[in-house]
């Protein structure tokens, strides 16, 4: 008698691992989905061997079994011993060594080989008995050559067990544990097996195996992002640093939703998080489309990563080529329309990006440092250029900016128009490195605010303008105050108000003397920290001016609410104001910033003509490059004295 017991817990279990992983829709790449593999053979293997005791043992034996019988066991030894190679394609898939299946005919052959004869001799088997024989009463007997299936199995375990030595720094010593758990408890199952034909352990060992491999080893709640359905940033970061142990060559794409943060801030976070799905989900779509395999990874703050193996390289470049035109196009979801700003580059792994370290930070900065272009960017095209590399190396060069002393103040002169002279002027920075020369704001500031380098630059440009302004050069010049522009960070910082408060007192500065320039998005990126700052500088007696007004969502309540001595119209207005809506609207907010008894300072004015229009709207200030380009210090101070000396007789 069989006891089947054994058989039905083995059922059960894969039964239950397999619902699982389906419901949790746990089968996104190759490893998982060769975990549901798994899961099928295991389920088949233990379906087969249990039909095959009911027949043979528990429902009487007679001539109309021995077909069934015939038919269950000869399935069962062909699922049964496919079970061990679709194991190593696990293994080879979760160790990140499937690309060499493709370029190893030997190892193909040590996989398949022996499986191919498993299924030769079972057919043979049908005429000859050489493996077992059911008699015409239904009682089953191993043939003599049964052995020859112990000795493939014997042959796929060493195999294994290579593999994992081969191959071991693959994989973390838990996993290794895991993973040689399943042959202990293989073989052990086999030998008791052997030796007791009537306790049928085989099949619940696998299923054992098949829970430990789904939880322990895989554990698909870490590398699924289930709200995305995607593969997670966790098993990103864990797949390319033992792809790149293992020099695997891959090709990816990295996409960037540049629009994230508008996206999350404007739809909420429930209809983003449907975007987010609705991308994912058509990344892995428009990869099978082309017939391509490919794992499609979400790493949070609106990047995907889609990796495909080194050899589909045109394939890829299609596919990235795909996904550019898909991201072009709006949809609708909820009733809403969404659009997609996006930045999509190709790469070589690891040609192009010779690292892990190097790959994981190109993947989080590539928006910033390859071009602004709306098609799919091959790294390799442009890694060369001048641009790309200096961006690419952002972090260093400010690095070296600071520790070398290589920033430097310039000042760009603001007019009043009331005083018919130049009164003040905008303090900025600039930062010239050895290697690259003139690196510009636009690329250093965003990567300071990034890194928290900025804090340092921010610490740098107010004790240089307090150096300035305690000079006699200053002083002489007529000049009222300079502006000094805050970074948002700057605004949230605890100790901002202490910090500015010794470097007044060091260099003997009047409060008056320093106008503080805020956006609206330091207002708005965290109110309750910068309120507290701003006014306490504004009792201290410092003055501020409200930079860049019109870029963003501008906040009446806020302009209103805050102690904004000057408000900054962006170059956008100067721009625009040829188009008579935008002028409208720049005559009604003069308007309602004069009765607010706000000044209004003009930025980017290039022209007679412009300076004309803005100064008979009313307004109070001047900048731009009619009057002069940011200067140094010694240069500005000769500009204002040459133009004061005469007043700048531009009326």
């Amino acid at each position: 008698m069989r006891i089947i017991y054994f058989d039905i817990c083995a059922i059960v279990l894969t039964a239950t691992v397999f619902a699982f992983l389906v419901s949790k829709h746990y089968t996104k790449g190759r490893t998982n989905r060769l975990i549901v593999m798994l899961a099928i053979l295991f389920f088949c293997s233990g379906m087969l061997d249990l039909l095959d005791s009911l027949f043979g043992t528990y429902i009487a034996r007679g001539p109309e079994n021995v077909s069934v019988q015939w038919v269950t066991t000869s399935l069962y030894y062909i699922v049964r011993n496919a079970t061990t190679p679709a194991f190593i394609l696990f293994l080879y898939s979760f160790m990140g060594i499937w690309h060499k299946l493709r370029t190893d005919m030997k190892q193909k052959l040590i996989i398949f080989g022996p499986m191919a004869m498993v299924l030769v001799l079972v057919i043979i088997n049908l005429f000859n008995g050489m493996l077992f024989y059911i008699d015409k009463n239904g009682a089953y007997t191993r043939g003599r050559y049964i052995s020859i299936l112990y000795g493939i199995a014997v042959i796929y375990i060493l195999y294994v067990i290579y593999i994992l030595i081969r191959f071991i720094k693959a994989v973390r010593n838990t996993e290794f544990m895991m993973i040689f758990s399943f042959i202990l408890m293989n073989i052990a199952a086999v030998i008791t097996q052997r030796v007791h034909q009537e306790l049928r352990v085989e099949n619940l060992a696998l299923a054992l195996s098949l829970f430990l491999i789904a939880t322990a080893v895989q554990r698909p709640e870490e590398i699924i992002d289930s709200a995305v359905g995607t593969l997670s940033q966790h098993a990103f970061l864990k797949d390319m640093n033992r792809a790149y142990s293992l020099e695997r060559p891959m090709n990816a794409i990295f996409i960037k939703l540049k629009n994230y943060s508008a996206l999350r801030s404007n739809l909420g976070i429930e209809i983003y998080t449907m975007v987010l799905k609705r991308v994912g989900n058509k990344l892995v779509k428009m990869g099978r489309i082309i017939n391509l395999y490919s794992d499609v990874y979400y790493n949070g703050r609106g990047v995907f990563s889609v990796i495909t193996d080194g050899y589909e390289s045109e394939k890829t470049q299609d596919l990235g080529r795909l996904i550019v035109a898909y991201l072009k196009e709006s949809f609708t979801l909820s009733n809403l329309e969404i659009r997609i700003i996006s930045k999509v580059c190709y790469a070589r792994l690891p040609e192009d990006l010779d690292n892990y370290n190097t790959m994981i930070n190109f993947s989080t900065s590539f928006s910033r440092t390859i071009p602004d272009i709306d098609q799919l960017i091959v790294l390799s095209n442009v890694m060369d250029s001048k641009d790309y590399m200096m961006k690419n190396d952002i972090d260093d060069i400010i690095k070296r900016g600071i520790s070398g002393n290589k920033f430097r103040m310039y000042y760009q002169p603001i007019y009043s128009v009331k005083q018919d002279k130049f009164v003040s002027a905008e303090a900025l920075i600039r930062l010239y490195d050895n290697e690259y020369g003139f690196v510009s704001p636009a690329i250093f500031i965003p990567a300071a605010e990034a890194s928290g380098a900025i804090h340092d630059i921010g610490d740098f440009v107010l004790e240089d303008v307090c150096k300035f302004i305690h000079t006699g050069e200053f002083v002489n010049s007529g000049l009222e105050y300079i502006e000094i522009n805050l970074s948002v960070t700057q605004c949230i910082e605890p100790k901002l108000v202490e910090k500015i408060r010794g470097l007044i007192s060091k260099y003997k500065v009047r409060t008056d003397q320093i106008n503080l320039e805020i956006t609206e998005t330091a207002v708005d990126y965290d109110p309750v920290i910068t309120d507290n700052n701003i006014f306490s500088l504004w009792n201290m007696g410092f003055k501020f001016s409200l930079d860049d007004y019109g870029t963003g969502y501008s906040n009446i309540k806020r302009v209103v609410s805050l102690p904004l001595d000057i408000i900054k119209f962006d170059k956008s207005f100067v721009d625009e104001m040829d188009d008579p809506k935008m002028w409208i609207a720049i005559v009604n907010t003069v308007s309602m910033l004069k009765k607010m008894d706000k000044k209004i300072l003009v930025e980017g004015v290039e022209d007679k003509r412009t300076l004309d229009r803005f100064i008979e709207l009313g307004c109070d200030y001047i900048q731009g490059f009619y009057f002069s380009k940011p200067l140094n210090q010694e240069d500005f101070i000769k500009f204002v004295n040459e133009h004061n000396s005469g007043k700048a007789g531009v009326k």
